[in-house]
């Protein structure tokens, strides 16, 4: 296989990982973060109960807080390739016009030599 195919293959395949996320119908959804777990419910019926709401509050909270970051460095992921994309096409776009403004000033050159 040529290196070059290999070298552009691993390289179209690190920029599809870093897109973390996916985007339909306006909402966006981290891909790798898992579910997002319920808060659980507080339960007043007795001291026992109550004790026990708290201890699943406090190990929900830690869990939570792991999905929670995951969100985050996934939108940035994402926020940034977005940025990228559109700076690369703003410069592509740019190019063009300079491209063309150069073949315009040349045959306008052609043109009023004739």
């Amino acid at each position: 296989m040529n290196r070059n195919l290999i070298l552009a293959i691993t390289l179209l395949t690190a920029n599809l990982a870093s897109q973390a996320g996916s985007l339909a119908n306006g909402q966006w959804q981290p891909a790798n973060c898992g579910q997002k777990i319920p808060a659980p419910a507080v339960n007043s019926k007795s001291v026992e109960d109550f004790n026990q709401s708290i201890k699943d509050i406090n190990a929900w909270q830690a869990k939570a807080q792991t999905y929670y970051n995951c969100v985050v460095t996934e939108a940035n992921a994402d926020n940034n390739a977005i940025a990228k994309a559109a700076n690369a096409a703003q410069d592509e776009f740019k190019q063009e016009v300079q491209r063309v403004q150069k073949e315009a000033e040349t045959g306008i050159v052609k043109v009023e030599k004739n």
